[in-house]
């Protein structure tokens, strides 16, 4: 009984120093920035990508084999979003 009780306590003394040795070594592998749509050609054929952060690459040889070149950014297109508070007479004679 007492050699059962030994093995189990190695086995658990092993396997929380391989914890504690290999938990600050290790980092993650996935890209910071991944794709999350397919931009297609007129003719669904796919010619770029678009990344969680809004970068548009787009392939240089027509493919998704690459290489790809950062053409733009879906986030930095157009101007900011007005936070001031408007009356409705004045929302009027800006779209008149």
């Amino acid at each position: 009984m007492a050699r059962r009780f030994f093995y189990v306590a190695a086995a658990v003394l092993i396997l929380a120093l391989a914890y504690h040795l290999g938990a600050g070594t290790a980092v993650a592998q996935a890209p910071g920035n991944p794709v999350v749509a397919q931009v297609t050609g007129i003719n669904g054929a796919p010619i770029g990508v678009v990344t969680a952060n809004g970068d548009i690459y787009l392939s240089t040889s027509g493919s998704l084999a690459g290489p790809f070149a950062l053409t733009s950014n879906v986030f930095n297109g157009g101007s900011p979003t007005s936070v001031t508070q408007q009356s409705w007479g004045q929302v009027k004679t800006r779209y008149r």
